[in-house]
């Protein structure tokens, strides 16, 4: 059973999930979890390595759609429409609700190239000074255009970890997107990057609906407003971060969060 917190359905939900499952082949990864993730806060998925939690939140963009053996079940809506329906497109789809992964992925493009590509091939900018424009809002969205406006000719490669990462945050606002999905983007980080991380979490919210993986939950009191504790597949509870951390109705929930298990 799913405890889910008075006031969190949500009328103006970004994204509504209803009863979704996954199977790897024959093995149930995800156990029929609803949520309503709203535009308005930076929702936190927290719970033990292998409990599922970056399986759900590649439901919204249908990334495990690139896993053979994946399939999925159940209801998922962006905006009130089905993003299985057969008049769905993908490639809309990912640019609506961009991903940013554990691992910083900039292309092996310059630093002008990595955000240029996806408003060029999306059509959104064509002309040289429309994506100037694009290049300078999304980097200094990122908090990154002071430290790279000099040498935005150089590899996006050869950026720091930090700086990589925000990259590809930047990356992926460029396409002006109305969801940004975090799958642990400062678990291979130091802290002061990580700080950088999350400080740019904080600005970004408001402006797009944000959900985060982490595994550290001192990361998700700080940046989150809502918390999803998942374990074995299921989310168990569902509230307020401040309810989650200080007062989580579910046993297991209050066992994760004091360090019983994890």
């Amino acid at each position: 059973m799913t405890v889910i917190h008075p006031n969190m359905t949500d009328e103006s939900a970004k994204i509504r999930a209803r009863d979704v499952s996954v199977f790897y082949g024959d093995i149930k990864a995800i156990d029929e979890v609803s949520i309503d993730i709203s535009p308005n806060y930076v929702t936190a998925f927290i719970g033990p390595s292998g409990c599922g939690k970056s399986t759900f939140l590649r439901c919204f963009n249908r990334m495990n759609d690139t896993i053979s053996t994946a399939k999925v079940s159940g209801l998922i809506e962006l905006d009130g429409e089905d993003i299985h329906a057969d008049r769905m497109d993908v490639v809309q789809l990912r640019a609506r609700v961009g991903m940013v992964f554990q691992k910083p992925n900039p292309f092996p493009k310059s630093i002008y190239e990595n955000i240029a590509y996806g408003p060029k091939i999306h059509g959104f900018a064509e002309k040289k000074a429309d994506l100037d424009v694009v290049v300078e809002r999304s980097l200094t969205r990122a908090g990154l255009w002071d430290e790279v406006k000099d040498r935005l000719d150089d590899s996006g490669t050869a950026l720091s970890g930090g700086q990589q990462q925000r990259l590809c945050i930047a990356r992926a606002i460029a396409v002006d997107p109305e969801v940004i999905l975090m799958d642990e983007p400062a678990s291979a980080l130091d802290p002061i990057a990580t700080a950088k991380i999350e400080e740019l979490i904080d600005e970004l919210s408001g402006r797009y609906a944000i959900v985060i993986v982490t595994h550290s939950m001192q990361q998700a009191a700080r940046v989150s407003q809502r918390t999803a504790f998942f374990h074995l597949g299921k989310m168990v509870e569902y509230g307020p971060t401040s309810d989650i951390f200080t007062n989580p109705i579910e046993e297991r929930t209050k066992d994760y969060i004091t360090g019983r298990y994890g």
